[in-house]
């Protein structure tokens, strides 16, 4: 009778510790708080030096909503973080990818229904976006800083772009203005929606036929924060917030990412 006394207390504390998420998962595979683990923590590594995976990105492009654990273990491995043992709905990746020749590594989210069925998926940091939205891409398209005068870099990006939408047949596009924290809201805010009007207009230019919505976010959804102390510091620290995104969707279908160059993502940098 002790040793059941003793035994029922420690295997429910075990269930405890290994059951569950990091992140509070829904019935319905949503969460109102994420958490992602630390790059190394990733039990992919195995001799330290390196993190994460090269994920064949065509593979991350087939995933979506609906899918078991063993249709997505097949595309992209199973997940690269300890988050328990048991009843597990939450699986994480950290992809590698190389931007001007530089290793960078991108985190990947995936939380599953009661069901075990994938239901969101979530990338961090937020540049990083590769659920048939954006994607990645070497940040040699800008804009100069503070304008949204397009660079001969983001014209040619743009083109690529322009064929890869009517290539698909792509009835519906959206681009979405950003700017970096410097300056007032409603300046940032004007200065987005220029860019994408830019884009937008250098699109239809290129002979894209699609409806093509304008968005601006200004400052909003930033993907990375500075604290530099100068001023020209901070521009060039804050340049990966200052973007266009380029989003498409076919009417009935799953978004489509659009390649821009060996990489893919269609986001452009000023």
């Amino acid at each position: 009778m002790k040793y059941y006394q003793i035994l029922l207390p420690a295997l429910v504390a075990t269930s405890v510790v290994g059951c569950g998420n990091l992140s509070d998962v829904n019935a319905d595979g949503t969460s109102n708080h994420l958490v992602w683990p630390k790059i190394s923590q990733d039990t992919f590594n195995h001799d330290g030096s390196e993190f994460g995976s090269w994920p064949n990105w065509n593979n991350v492009r087939i995933i979506h909503r609906g899918m078991n654990k063993s249709q997505i273990r097949q595309l992209i491995g199973n997940p690269q973080f300890n988050e328990g043992f048991w009843g597990v709905r939450e699986w994480d990746y950290a992809f590698n990818y190389q931007e001007n020749g530089v290793n960078r590594i991108c985190q990947y989210k995936i939380l599953f229904d009661k069901n075990m069925n994938a239901q969101s998926f979530y990338w961090f940091p937020n540049q990083c976006k590769f659920d048939g939205q954006t994607a990645p891409l070497n940040n040699e398209v800008l804009f100069a800083f503070n304008k949204a005068d397009l660079t001969p870099h983001a014209q040619a990006t743009i083109k690529r772009v322009a064929h890869e939408i009517q290539s698909n047949n792509i009835q519906n596009v959206s681009v979405t203005g950003y700017t970096d924290r410097i300056g007032g809201n409603d300046y940032n805010l004007n200065l987005a929606k220029e860019r994408a009007m830019m884009v937008k207009q250098a699109l239809i230019a290129d002979g894209v036929k699609a409806n093509i919505s304008t968005f601006a976010e200004g400052e909003a959804d930033p993907v990375k924060d500075c604290q530099n102390s100068s001023q020209n510091a901070l521009i060039a620290c804050l340049k990966p917030n200052r973007r266009v995104e380029i989003t498409a969707k076919n009417l009935g279908q799953a978004n489509t990412e659009l390649k821009a160059g060996t990489q893919g993502p269609a986001i452009l940098y000023k």
